[in-house]
């Protein structure tokens, strides 16, 4: 859906509503997958999904619809709907107006290769996988998915965005009859994408992982892949709530202003970076900002919402749009050559919250553990359980690598952390 349609549709919505407050959310999503398993195709899948939030308000009695059905009538009865709700709602003390008209910097996050890639593109890309699978005697199993995205937000102030963003992502298992290696890439554009690299990345690591030795738990220092400190970055992140902390309810209370971490740690949200965009506005149509979250171990700001912004008197941040964390120029390997005893981990996996108030997790590697002896990968060593808070991890952090896209919105590189805690082995 272009742009003019796009308003045509929201400003439609806004015609038929008599509220005092009227805000229009337009989302369509278009999402294909190819899935392989066992040197085939298992699956090919595709999902057009177009729909339209309504938000209507008399005061700040709220009430809110949802429709997939674009047509006028639809249309009519979503907005209809969301006023009679909103009557008869109790007073939600936190809602604001929607906010007024405002300008929104360029983002670019879209390329026609990735939103008319076809079936036969996708197969093209499992088939370079699979052939190395193939090569190599391995099992492999993974997908290549390819998305496209419209959004737009709209209100009867005047405001209107719109944004559109592609996302092409190859995951890629490989697999030896007691082992297993993972390997991915994310980018806007599908032909950025390399398969025979995420391939043999996937390939290496199963080949590598053979005949994993048990080892016991305790504290070891352990280079994290970007994957598996992303995976604990993001449980950080959704935890930042500058309202949940300031109401005492969080691991950040009384913590902004101090240092949460290695002053070689600097986090921010950048969403115009070129190697990680993010979208140019929130839902409610405020732009993106950039925030800086850590400097120099340092936490500068918490999230804040437009609400608990203007009660604080703080400036608004809106949750994080991405995730960038600066590092140097060293890869995975290179930092393996700087730990004279520890444990290189690919990522990990079934993370769960153990203590919210200390940020403290609990969860499982997966996919490649390695022991560093010496500088030297000398083996590979059955999974772990680990209990560790992200804001030790901060602090721990020794060396920081070169930065990668991982999980869509972050870039982060691969770090060296001290004395990161193992509470139990696995028998796998």
């Amino acid at each position: 859906m272009n742009e003019k349609e796009a308003q045509a549709i929201c400003e439609k919505a806004i015609a038929f509503s008599e509220a005092e407050h009227v805000q229009v959310n337009l989302n369509g999503v278009h999402s294909a997958s190819t899935r392989y398993a066992n040197g085939e195709i298992t699956q090919n899948v595709a999902r057009n999904q177009m729909t339209l939030r309504v938000t209507c308000a008399y005061g700040n009695k709220v009430g809110r619809c949802s429709t997939n059905r674009l047509d006028t009538g639809s249309i009519r009865d979503a907005v209809k709907r969301a006023e009679e709700m909103a009557r008869v709602a109790q007073p939600d003390t936190e809602f604001l107006p929607p906010p007024e008209p405002t300008t929104y910097r360029p983002i670019p996050a879209y390329a026609d290769s990735t939103a008319h890639a076809t079936p036969e593109d996708r197969a093209r890309v499992v088939r370079a996988v699979i052939d190395e699978a193939n090569a190599r005697g391995l099992k492999t199993a993974g997908s290549f998915a390819t998305n496209a995205y419209v959004t737009a937000v709209a209100n009867n102030k005047g405001l209107f965005a719109y944004h559109t963003a592609t996302r092409a992502s190859l995951v890629c298992t490989m697999m030896t009859e007691d082992s297993s290696g993972w390997a991915e890439q994310t980018h806007e554009e599908m032909h950025r994408i390399t398969p025979e690299a995420v391939a043999q990345r996937a390939a290496d690591k199963a080949e590598t992982a053979r005949h994993p030795q048990e080892i016991a738990p305790g504290d070891y220092t352990v280079v994290l892949e970007p994957a598996a400190i992303a995976e604990l970055l993001a449980y950080m992140a959704w935890s930042m709530d500058a309202k949940t902390a300031d109401e005492g309810r969080s691991a950040f209370a009384g913590k902004t202003g101090t240092a949460i971490g290695n002053e070689k740690v600097t986090l921010q949200s950048l969403p115009t970076h070129p190697e990680c965009p993010a979208e140019p506005f929130f839902d409610d149509g405020m732009p993106t900002p950039d925030v800086t979250w850590i400097e120099r171990g340092v936490l500068k700001t918490l999230a804040y919402s437009r609400y608990w912004a203007q009660k604080q008197g703080r400036a608004f941040t809106g949750h994080p749009s991405n995730l960038i964390l600066p590092g140097g120029n060293q890869s995975v390997e290179e930092l393996a050559t700087q730990v004279e005893d520890g444990l290189l981990i690919t990522r990990f996996w079934y993370i769960r919250f153990v203590d919210p108030m200390q940020l403290l997790l609990t969860g499982m590697t997966r996919d490649g553990v390695y022991r560093i002896q010496g500088g030297r990968i000398t083996h590979a060593v059955k999974n772990l359980r680990f209990n560790e808070s992200p804001l030790v991890v901060l602090k721990n952090i020794r060396l920081l690598g070169k930065p990668q896209r991982v999980e869509g919105h972050m870039l982060v590189p691969p770090v060296v952390v001290d004395g990161f805690t193992f509470s139990s082995t696995t028998t796998f």
